[in-house]
């Protein structure tokens, strides 16, 4: 990323150009001098914020997005990056794989961004908003992960159908473009406000306060291991278990890796709450299995909190939970084992919509 921001404000610019993201819109690009040569798209109102591209990773974003749909997917990751704090996010290989690997943004999650750029378009309550093309239009497509206007106005009719949002009074103007936000679309915004305060990002107190401990792994991002801390074990987590976590966009925790200053019991159940899934690893060593991981699957289980089971093969899981599926892994084959775990976490239904890692 781009530290000294304020010395690209005064470089000349170079040219009008294409967007480097979505080549059919044009964007104002900057030369930025260096060891890479970045080049930074002051803004492409395609993407709806300023970003940069170092010379060596232009090939791969012709190589590498091949279609629109991985184009709105790391779009939403540099706009997700841009709220954050980072002014001018950098387009790396690693960012490209990330949004080649990460799954498309549901139609309730496109919904909830949609309304929120929106809503930060109006200044007043009652103010209309109107779809200005170059402007608005383009940051609604990208706001919401769309690459078609169709998709768009699908999610648009979305949000008038839950009654967030309504047609302006003056029957002269296109319900497509101009919107109200409701009172219950308002509601819906303050909501959206309070449950991303829980998964990092500033709000009021009152947001916290109303957040309890059934609902705080509903809006989190994160995901509780569950799994045998010997040394035999690290090289599993280190290349399988935590990077699958992370492809699928979500921030994994292993109690003996983070620092905490309750008793351990309170501190797993704790973090069991906070998080949207477990991943519990049943493999044991010659002296027999792990309690404390059947202790935390079952702690998770009963909260309604998915649990998905791995093992190395040849463990022979506990007669309890030899009816839920189970991921099993060759030492010898971790990234097989990697993407097999990357797959069943982004297929998973109950996680339904929320909040993921860009």
């Amino acid at each position: 990323m781009l530290s000294d921001v304020g010395s690209l404000l005064d470089l000349g610019r170079d040219r009008h150009d294409w967007c480097l993201i979505w080549p059919d819109q044009e964007a104002a690009i900057r030369a930025y001098p260096g060891k890479r040569t970045l080049h930074v798209v002051e803004h492409s109102d395609r993407v709806g914020t300023s970003y940069s591209v170092a010379t060596l990773t232009k090939p791969d974003l012709k190589s590498k997005l091949l279609n629109d749909r991985d184009r709105a997917k790391l779009t939403t990751i540099l706009l997700n990056l841009n709220q954050q704090g980072i002014e001018i996010p950098e387009v790396t290989t690693e960012l490209i794989d990330r949004a080649l690997a990460a799954r498309p943004l549901t139609v309730p999650e496109r919904a909830d961004r949609l309304l929120g750029f929106i809503g930060r378009d109006c200044q007043t309550i009652d103010e209309r908003f109107v779809l200005r093309i170059a402007v608005n239009f383009f940051g609604a497509l990208a706001w919401s992960e769309s690459i078609t206007t169709g998709e768009r106005r699908y999610i648009w009719d979305h949000l008038m159908d839950v009654g967030w949002i309504k047609p302006p009074r003056d029957p002269n103007v296109h319900p497509s473009a101009n919107c109200v936000i409701t009172p219950a679309g308002h509601a819906r915004i303050e909501e959206l406000t309070m449950l991303q305060s829980v998964d990092g990002i500033p709000s009021s107190p009152s947001g916290h306060a109303r957040v309890d401990a059934r609902t705080a792994g509903a809006v989190s991002a994160q995901a509780f291991v569950a799994m045998w801390f010997h040394d035999s074990m690290n090289d599993v987590y280190d290349h399988a278990i935590e990077p699958a976590i992370k492809d699928a966009g979500y921030n994994p925790v292993r109690i003996d890796r983070i620092d905490f200053t309750n008793p351990i019991t309170e501190e797993i159940e704790a973090q069991i709450r906070q998080s949207r899934f477990v991943v519990a690893d049943v493999t044991h060593g010659d002296d027999g299995a792990r309690g404390g991981v059947y202790l935390e699957a079952g702690r998770a289980l009963e909260q309604d909190i998915p649990v998905i089971f791995t093992a190395e093969r040849g463990t022979k899981p506990h007669f309890d939970i030899s009816p839920y599926p189970h991921i099993f892994w060759n030492r010898d084959e971790l990234p097989a084992f990697r993407a097999a775990l990357t797959e069943r976490i982004t297929n998973l239904e109950e996680l339904g919509p929320g909040p993921r890692l860009p």
